[in-house]
């Protein structure tokens, strides 16, 4: 809320220059904050009130300065030569192989599909019906067209499904909407009339024979629902294509291609990743079905028990380049390893898929750098926007990891923080509120009668905030609301007291809570040293960040352009977006950033003094 009073004086300081021309909302030393980066994170990062509409300038100037503070650091970091660090410059070529392969996707895979007209229409008949079948199942062929040949002689399709084991689960026919089976199938089913069944037919998981037992329509009377629906045609059918497009590319672009695995190094590497997991799940909690992860931590310890020669040893042995043990260790946790398991044998195999999915991206990776992908801007922006990130962390946590908490800190901050507490009597009533003495006396008799006191509430009492809850206030201290707090005080539950004359009209009420005062005596300095330690770190760190901040902040230039953020708009929506790349893998749709203002709230005051001669 700050941000917002400083507004007005700040457009006053950062009057429009030529520069203010260009299509930015800051520039931070060399760098840029385009419209486009900062509408896409800006909706893509998780923020407060961000669906009060008279939030939004705050919250877009909030974000910004949070934006700007990651800059600054990405800046500072580069100063300091981290960029050069071993594992910025491994995070480099992670990001470049992420997005290079991305491009050959878009290129070969998602702008090589188109769909026709005629192709929408059909779908679209598809979607507007349902489908309902039943179905026989086996694993042997044999015996499904056995059953098949039972079926053509005229025997009965529901006297064979009721032999069936999976009777059990079709006693109601199984629905069936667009998109859901395998297109060849469904199109089968589509073209069926009810009654009719088909073929044995061949899935990943056996044979089946479907019937189909009845059809309906959907209907979309609204106009969002038909869109919806719309919507959902072009996703199913996009989606076959790519799915379709991307195996005919597999199947050319294999074709001839083999790339070895040394089998010693493998083994190595699985025996102590399972070891390392087996660790974790026999020592740490960890819920069913929750996988255990390769970390960083996981990966010196690998690389501390493996000789140099044999990490610098070739392990993916392609023809040119061959991809190192230690490259390869790395890019595997870079990847997010895991798995629910730690025995050597399923250690092995997942070890073993994910092998040959990092030569199929390693290979994409190469084919996009024949290309020439890694120099189109739409790429290096990319790389760099998560290098930024990257960088702002690691700097960020060197400055975290400096603080330090003395004994004599901690110790004042105990005797600060751990002082005796006093609780005073919490109470909750029910009251009639009223400026009406008939409707006191109206009251008075009803309560005599025996009427709850929650009806009456509902009926009279004139209290704005207990309405809608017929009349209760919830628990607050008897040191509040003068003297109904104080007469409260004294009373039992179930009892009630009134008519009590207030500022407001008379009270009635009756107390249906109460929980007695009470003195929580100070802990131990050994019962909460630990904790108190991690909160006064925290608290220093976030000092020492906002301080960093602020000085990085005076050292490179800042220019704002505040009339260009006022154009943007954004979206009152609460989003957060997860990226499917191509060929594999996810990442968030944007690099997450926390909230990070408070240093500019000096740094504002700082710019406004410059208005003084």
């Amino acid at each position: 809320m700050k941000i917002k009073l400083f507004l007005v004086a700040l457009v006053l300081f950062l009057t429009p220059s030529e520069s203010f021309n260009q299509p930015y909302v800051a520039r931070v030393g060399a760098k840029v904050i385009s419209d486009s980066e900062f509408l896409e994170r800006y909706e893509f990062t998780p923020g407060f009130r961000r669906h009060i509409k008279q939030m939004d300038d705050t919250n877009k100037l909030e974000f910004l300065f949070t934006l700007i503070a990651e800059k600054l650091f990405a800046l500072e970091a580069k100063n300091l030569r981290l960029d050069t660090t071993e594992v910025i410059q491994f995070s480099r070529k992670a990001f470049e192989r992420m997005f290079v392969r991305d491009k050959l996707f878009q290129e070969e895979i998602r702008n090589k599909i188109s769909v026709s007209e005629k192709e929408l229409i059909e779908a679209t008949l598809k979607n507007n019906s349902k489908l309902y079948v039943n179905f026989l199942f086996s694993q042997d062929k044999n015996e499904i067209e056995q059953l098949y040949n039972y079926l053509t002689q005229g025997i009965p399709f529901d006297s064979i499904l009721v032999e069936s084991p999976e009777y059990e689960e079709q006693k109601e026919p199984i629905e069936v909407l667009f998109g859901q089976m395998e297109e060849s199938i469904e199109d089968s089913l589509y073209k069926m009339k009810v009654g009719q069944f088909t073929k044995p037919m061949l899935t990943p998981d056996g044979w089946y024979i479907f019937k189909l037992v009845n059809k309906s329509q959907n209907f979309f009377l609204t106009d969002e629902d038909k869109e919806n629906a719309k919507k959902t045609v072009v996703r199913i059918v996009e989606n076959r294509k790519l799915i379709k497009r991307q195996k005919e590319f597999y199947a050319e672009y294999f074709r001839n291609k083999k790339v070895d695995v040394d089998p010693k190094l493998f083994e190595m590497l699985a025996q102590k990743i399972s070891s390392i997991f087996e660790y974790k799940r026999k020592n740490f909690t960890y819920q069913e079905n929750q996988p255990t992860y390769l970390d960083a931590y996981d990966v010196l310890k690998i690389e501390n028990e493996i000789d140099a020669e044999k990490l610098s040893a070739p392990f993916v042995k392609f023809d040119k380049e061959p991809v190192t043990f230690k490259e390869f260790i790395r890019t595997l946790a870079f990847d997010g390893y895991n798995s629910k398991e730690y025995k050597i044998n399923f250690i092995r195999a997942s070890l073993d898929f994910q092998t040959k999915r990092f030569i199929e991206h390693e290979l994409f990776y190469r084919e996009g750098l024949k290309r020439g992908y890694n120099k189109l801007p739409e790429v290096q922006n990319e790389v760099e926007r998560w290098l930024d990130n990257y960088l702002f962390q690691m700097l960020q946590n060197q400055i975290v990891d400096s603080i330090q908490v003395s004994d004599e800190e901690l110790r004042e901050y105990y005797e600060m923080m751990n002082q005796q507490k006093e609780f005073p009597t919490v109470v909750n009533i029910i009251e009639v509120l009223t400026d009406d003495l008939s409707i006191v006396d109206t009251v008075l008799n009803e309560l005599k009668k025996g009427t709850d006191i929650r009806l009456l509430a509902a009926r009279y009492s004139i209290r704005d905030f207990t309405k809608g809850r017929n009349g209760e206030f919830g628990k607050f201290p008897v040191t509040s609301y003068g003297e109904i707090g104080r007469i409260a005080a004294s009373m039992q539950v179930g009892e009630i007291y009134g008519p009590l004359k207030v500022p407001e009209g008379y009270s009635i009420f009756k107390l249906i809570e109460k929980d007695t005062a009470y003195v929580e005596k100070p802990k131990t300095f050994e019962q909460v040293k630990e904790q108190y330690k991690q909160d006064l770190a925290f608290q220093k760190a976030k000092m020492k960040l906002t301080d960093y901040t602020y000085n990085l902040a005076m050292k490179y230039n800042i220019d704002l352009n505040i009339s260009e953020l006022d154009k943007i708009q954004v979206t009152r929506l609460p989003s957060f977006g997860i990226r499917n790349l191509g060929f594999g893998g996810k990442i968030t749709a944007v690099p997450i950033l926390a909230p990070n203002v408070e240093w500019a709230y000096r740094w504002i005051q700082r710019q406004n003094k410059k208005l003084i001669p």
